[in-house]
């Protein structure tokens, strides 16, 4: 009879090469895993990105209902159309704020008084205590939640990842605004909306919202969505020099520049310096962090990726609701 202890004698562990081996099976394994979770990952937060622009579009199609138009991408309280300062005291709600109710979010719109500048108040009360709040519809998972509010002249705004489409011209310039060719669904310089009936170049050919990536720093009103032209984005600008430039998806030709802007080449978009202080020939980029281009709204409520390699005659035409170009495919 073979003892207990004859048996465990017997037995032998892992030598050094053989835990070596396993190891780095394992590490391959792992490797060759990782890209593929990665991926799984960033097509679950691209799928909710997308309902969230599809929540968007339908909250724009519902207030049209009720309205008849869309809302105007924000309004002045004193001065009218034409008011090419996004550092104007008296800017009001934006588009954002008007739809609130259609997408579940009454207490907010409740709170916020539609007669009293955005500025009001502070963080515990008046207007500004519901521009300082986060709103889940607004987030895109894959935009790095890495931003301060915008604070320069004021007590704060949130930001988010969605803009409007204010045409394809210049964000600030009135003439671009009438010019039929240039003019988007959505105008902060007109504060206006289009109607349906206005989209004459069709629902489906027309870009109503898109993303846009969010200004990091507290001087940056890029995407602070309670703030005149921070929700918005547009076709063209001439931020360095007189070169005009088209501001195709996630564009590297030219940097965002707009009436609050970056000036630290630490605080760049895809690797490019802000130039602040612009007006009326100033614009903002469609622009993602996801691969390869932007996600966007039609004016008809599909959701469509658009590659950033797309022509630029062709996202000028699909920025635009009436220069008189049907697309089809695209």
């Amino acid at each position: 009879m073979i003892s207990g202890s004859k048996l465990m004698g017997n037995r032998r562990g892992f030598t050094l090469i053989e835990l070596l081996v396993v190891i780095a099976i394992i590490a391959i394994l792992v490797a060759l895993l990782l890209p593929a979770v990665q991926q799984a990952r960033e097509a679950a937060r691209r799928s909710s990105c997308k309902n969230n622009l599809k929540q968007l579009g339908l909250a724009m199609h519902n207030y049209h209902d009720v309205n008849r138009q869309f809302p105007p991408a924000a309004i002045n309280l004193t001065a009218g159309p034409g008011t090419e300062n996004c550092r104007h005291a008296d800017w009001g709600a934006t588009w954002v704020l008007m739809t609130l109710p259609f997408i579940e979010e009454n207490a907010m719109y409740d709170q916020y008084n539609f007669n009293e500048r955005a500025r009001t108040g502070n963080a515990t009360s008046g207007n500004n205590q519901i521009t300082r709040m986060r709103i889940d519809t607004m987030m895109c998972p894959s935009h790095p939640q890495n931003w301060s509010m915008l604070t320069q002249d004021f007590t704060g705004f949130e930001k988010g990842n969605y803009g409007a489409n204010a045409g394809a011209g210049w964000l600030l310039e009135m003439d671009d605004f009438n010019n039929g060719s240039k003019r988007g669904p959505f105008s902060v310089v007109g504060q206006w909306g289009a109607k349906f009936r206005d989209i004459t170049d069709g629902t489906s050919n027309t870009v109503l919202m898109s993303e846009i990536v969010t200004g990091v720093g507290g001087g940056d009103d890029k995407g602070a969505w309670g703030w005149c032209s921070g929700p918005t984005f547009n076709g063209r600008n001439r931020c360095n020099g007189s070169t005009e430039y088209i501001l195709t998806p996630n564009t590297e030709r030219t940097t965002d520049c707009s009436h609050y802007a970056s000036n630290n080449n630490s605080d760049g978009v895809f690797g490019k310096r802000n130039n602040p202080d612009r007006a009326a020939d100033g614009g903002v980029a469609a622009r993602s962090y996801h691969k390869g281009g932007v996600q966007a709204t039609l004016a008809d409520g599909t959701v469509r990726f658009i590659s950033e390699n797309i022509d630029s005659s062709i996202w000028m035409n699909l920025l635009a609701i009436g220069d008189g170009n049907v697309l089809g495919e695209f």
